[in-house]
């Protein structure tokens, strides 16, 4: 709904795995991030879709942009919204099926 550059979507990013106290990964992917996203517009859509083995793959307006071959970055990634430490706690709500306040 709003226009992001990629490395602001990385510090973002890190900045939420320091919330969640998930230091270790601060900073550990910004490369492969990087290379992966590109810079979003409005109406442009970013998704990330894990297997059953936890690698995630990234896409970008349904095409695919490439994968994380690490099942540690997929749980931690989408532990910044899912988790219930995350910063969003009404958009967890909405997104694991409950009413949002």
């Amino acid at each position: 709904m709003r226009d992001f550059d990629a490395k602001d979507i990385v510090k973002a990013t890190n900045e939420q795995w320091q919330h969640l106290k998930l230091n270790d990964m601060v900073g550990a992917y910004d490369k492969q991030l990087l290379a992966l996203w590109p810079d979003i517009k409005k109406n442009d859509s970013l998704s990330f879709q894990t297997n059953e083995q936890g690698i995630g793959t990234f896409y970008f307006n349904d095409k695919k942009l490439g994968q994380i071959d690490d099942n540690r970055f997929a749980d931690n990634f989408l532990a910044i919204w899912l988790s219930a430490d995350t910063s969003e706690p009404s958009l967890r709500k909405q997104l694991i099926g409950g009413k949002h306040d």
